[in-house]
């Protein structure tokens, strides 16, 4: 039995996340062993322990920053001590960081993983220590990493440019447990009258964090051009509340005409509860990579209308419609469009199950994870 290890900044927070839990739970275990290294999981007991449940070994640095020498030298410890035949790793700063140390415990075989089309920095950092890491990224991918999966191809050409060799990147997209994500009418029923949506009410929504690459200032202008004309309209934003919205985005709520129409809910560990209470699930992102949240909306048979960003036309196809970024009038026609005519709910599902099932994607990781063993 091969042993893969993952190293990640946190057990969950966003796709890339979900996306380590779900791969975990997918692996052949008559062929893999795997452990999971996590920077700090103390604010994530619940999906710490789905990590375990799944059968993974999880170990917590329990550290708040990459570089500390304490957090280097626990983490170069561990690697050596459970001396994995895979490292991979997941997103930038855990790639340079778990590659370096990977290298300091004897481990010569690691797999990065790109999970955005940006490098994203730390608040503060000024624009030198941006370049700076944006260079080292690039002359470390080059002989640091076996192979570099992405689950972008969008995003596997935004990396060349710095340096990302070709040759060594996989693509290999996001993937779901759409067993989970399906069509409810239970869920559908029960989640509307939370929120005191009428049944017959069309609804608009989104799940996701509240960031600024999201734009929801662009959705908030969408959802007040739509309702000028379809009053009857509600929108539902689940991921976080009104007073966590940017300014732009507040500014834009405010020209929405029927403003208790408009419903904010923080996060919720149970979204495949949310997702069929929508006639249309839709982003407005200026950028993205690959949307596990488009993936579970077709999942559950809704469709989706997104910007033209990262692989998001690839991922929707005929299922839905992509619009230029930053253009709330044509977000808001397409809204229109899916609302008065959109594909069967059943048709949109078997696209997300051909596609996305985390079962087909586990197989295209377990089989890079051969070729590094190769």
């Amino acid at each position: 039995m091969k042993h893969v290890a993952h190293f990640i900044a946190a057990p969950a927070g966003g796709g890339a996340e979900a996306m380590l839990r779900n791969l975990v739970a997918a692996m052949d275990r008559r062929i893999w062993r795997t452990s999971v290294i996590v920077m700090d999981g103390r604010p994530w007991p619940a999906e710490m322990n789905e990590l375990r449940a799944a059968g993974a070994a999880v170990y917590d640095l329990e550290s708040l920053a990459f570089l500390r020498r304490e957090t280097l030298r626990k983490l170069v410890g561990l690697l050596r001590r459970l001396s994995p035949d895979v490292l991979q790793t997941w997103m930038h700063h855990a790639d340079f960081v778990g590659g370096f140390c990977a290298r300091a415990a004897g481990l010569r075989r690691t797999v990065w993983g790109i999970h955005c089309r940006e490098i994203h920095t730390n608040p503060g950092d000024t624009e030198l220590k941006k370049l700076l890491f944006r260079s080292l990224l690039g002359v470390a991918s080059r002989w640091v990493p076996s192979r570099v999966i992405s689950c972008s191809a969008a995003a596997m050409e935004d990396h060349l440019p710095i340096g990302y060799p070709e040759a060594r990147m996989r693509w290999v997209p996001n993937g779901i447990e759409t067993s989970r994500f399906v069509p409810d009418p239970e869920a559908r029923a029960a989640a509307r009258q939370e929120w005191r949506v009428p049944a017959e009410a069309p609804l608009v929504g989104y799940v996701g964090r509240f960031h600024e690459m999201k734009d929801l200032a662009t959705w908030l202008r969408a959802a007040a051009i739509l309702q000028m004309r379809q009053p009857e309209t509600h929108f539902w934003l689940c991921g976080g509340l009104e007073h966590e919205l940017e300014d732009s985005a507040r500014a834009a709520l405010s020209l929405v005409p029927l403003r208790q129409q408009v419903h904010f809910s923080s996060f919720r560990s149970d979204p495949e509860r949310v997702y069929p209470a929508f006639d249309v699930f839709s982003l407005s992102s200026r950028t993205e990579a690959c949307p596990m949240t488009v993936m579970e909306a077709l999942s559950c048979g809704v469709p989706c209308v997104t910007t033209d960003v990262g692989d998001c036309a690839r991922l929707i196809e005929s299922m839905g419609r992509v619009v230029p970024a930053k253009d709330p009038e044509a977000l808001a026609l397409a809204w229109a469009e899916m609302l008065k005519k959109s594909p069967a709910p059943d048709r949109i599902r078997q696209h997300a199950v051909d596609r996305f099932d985390i079962q087909v994607v586990a197989r295209g990781y377990e089989k890079i994870y051969q070729e590094v063993l190769a």
